[in-house]
This record gives C-alpha cells, structure tokens and sequence, in this order.
C-alpha cells in the first residue's frame, strides 16, 4: 500500500540484449547438435539407446526451453526481465520465472550475480503458477532456499538492483505500517 500522497515508483529492468543473443546461439547450438549426436553414437545395445535418450531429453528440454525463453526475450525486449515496486516483485528474468511475488511474501531478498528471493511460504506463494513453472521454482525453493535467477542477464549492476530493492521495500513497509 503507497501512501496517497506520494507518487508510484516502479523500477524495471530489461534483459542485456548481447548475452541473451549469445545465450540463443549456444542453446540453439545444442539443440542443432541433436540429430548429429544420435547418428554419430558408436554405442551400440542398451548403452547406446541410452545415451541417446538421455541426450535427446537433456537437450531438448533443458537447451530447448532455453532457446525459446531466449528467443522471446529478444523479439520482445520491451518487457522488463524484473520490475521491482511497492508491492512486490515481478519476475520474468528466467524460463521458469515465479511472476509477480507480494512484499508480505518475501522473507528476505539476497542480491549478487545470482538474486535469491526466500518465501514466507512457498507453496501458498507460488500456487498462481502452471504446474511446469511451479514445479521448477518448487524445486529451486527445496534445493537452494529460494526463487532464484542471474543478474549477470539484467542491464544492472548489483549495486543498482539492491538499492531498488530497498527503496521499494521500504516504500511498500511505511505504506503497510499505517493499515
């Protein structure tokens, strides 16, 4: 809740059009290196129907998805990767992004090369998610304590995102204080 008397500040930022293009190429290299991996696998049996599948699904999922979420971060760069406001925090910055996350859901924000949101509650927080996406970012708040995705993709430094993150947060704090 902002206080009537101040104006709404929200702060975007946009994915670095140049790494997202590197990350485009290099996941599309590997999805194109597919086919080839399969014809060229000199192991035969079981062993080898394996590793073909475990190539194909590695690759095309993991490098698939990557390709796609790259490949429409770059056709559409006027969306913000993130948008941080008085009420809460908008993700888009990864594939399997969390959306947009309220401030009396977050338990604490950590901000580096890589920025981990650790939820009050997880499931009660992601449940407006696809089930894909909430599985993922299910799995990112078991493994590693949080929704997680890379700043080193965001056209900010890590100085730039922590201060937006504290002036946003304390704006939405004064704001929820006066309820």
């Amino acid at each position: 809740m902002i206080p009537s008397d101040q104006p709404s500040a929200e702060t975007a930022f946009y994915f670095r059009r140049g790494r997202m293009f590197l990350l485009s190429i290099g996941c599309f290299v590997f999805v194109a290196m597919t086919p080839l991996a399969i014809l060229l696998s000199t192991k035969s049996g079981i062993a080898g129907i394996l590793f073909q599948a475990v190539w194909v699904i590695a690759n095309l999922l993991f490098f698939g998805t990557g390709f796609i979420w790259t490949l429409r971060a770059l056709i559409n760069p006027n969306k913000p990767a993130l948008t941080i406001s008085e009420l809460g925090i908008t993700d888009y910055a990864s594939a399997f992004s969390a959306g947009y996350i309220p401030w009396d859901a977050i338990h604490s924000v950590t901000v580096g090369p890589v920025v981990t949101i650790t939820l009050n509650d997880s499931m009660l927080t992601l449940r407006h998610l696809p089930p894909i996406r909430r599985w993922f970012q299910s799995t990112n708040v078991a493994c590693f304590g949080g929704v997680m995705f890379s700043a080193t993709l965001l056209n900010a430094t890590i100085s730039e995102m922590e201060t937006a993150f504290a002036a946003s947060y304390e704006r939405w704090s004064a704001g929820s204080s006066g309820d």
